[in-house]
């Protein structure tokens, strides 16, 4: 793991906020990096003295249960009422005015509707993890598009666009079987420099066509879209913007 990689993993490390793959891989660098080691010290003093110096008021009674009143109704409420009630236990600020801001956090957290979204994408995340610490990226194992397809589709409910990208600088390198968050999925492979991309792929009959949205978790970028009722994901280590300038040259 390089040291900017490992650095914007530390906060998350210190908050517990890290899956235990993660957590592994910064620990590791750690014992052998000097400078992340201080630069994480340094961390956990700030960290210290915030919790020592801020001040802490007790969020006004009823107030769990007035944001839950204000939100919709779920078929599985358990996730987004105990967290409500974790959330409006303390809020950072004086009278009402702390309170209210707490409220509007709590209700965009919330109430957007991402939770979902998110358990995605930790998940594709942790398959993109998965697949290289086991050694196992592929399946089929070919740079040639018109055997990657077929090999996919005749195995699976959907047929994922696959490119042969080599001239932009994501060569093909095969293709997998994967399971993401209860569908099961394509994963087309390709790299970037040293890096590896996993294009998660899966059917979503019925489903409107979505833009790209792009998120950043755990030290890894993701690019998401859908179309003509496919789910895809995009997941590298890969910066960014490089992300999704590939995401676009797939689609």
């Amino acid at each position: 793991m390089q040291c900017d990689r490992a650095r914007r993993l530390l906060p998350p490390l210190i908050d517990g906020a890290l899956g235990p793959l993660h957590r592994w891989f910064v620990t590791r660098h750690l014992a052998h990096c000097a400078g992340c080691s201080v630069q994480l010290e340094e961390l956990q003093a700030m960290q210290a003295a915030l919790r020592s110096n801020l001040p802490y008021h007790r969020a006004p009674p009823g107030l769990a249960a007035r944001i839950g009143a204000m939100l919709p109704r779920e078929a599985a409420p358990a996730p987004s009422r105990s967290w409500l009630r974790m959330q409006a236990v303390t809020v950072a600020g004086t009278g009402l005015a702390g309170a209210l801001a707490g409220v509007a956090l709590t209700l965009l957290v919330v109430g957007g509707g991402r939770a979902s979204d998110n358990a995605v994408m930790q998940s594709v995340i942790g398959d993109h993890i998965r697949s290289m610490m086991a050694d196992h990226l592929t399946d089929v194992l070919t740079s040639d598009q018109h055997t990657v397809k077929p090999w996919l589709s005749a195995r699976l409910d959907v047929s994922p666009s696959v490119r042969d990208l080599k001239d932009a600088g994501f060569p093909l390198i095969g293709g997998r079987l994967d399971y993401v968050d209860g569908h099961p999925a394509a994963a087309v492979v390709y790299r970037h420099a040293r890096h590896v991309i996993n294009l998660f792929a899966w059917a979503s009959p019925g489903q409107p066509d979505t833009g790209f949205h792009a998120a950043s978790r755990q030290g890894f970028n993701v690019v998401t879209w859908r179309r003509a009722g496919i789910t895809y994901y995009a997941v590298s280590d890969v910066e960014a913007d490089q992300l999704a300038a590939f995401a676009k040259l797939v689609e």
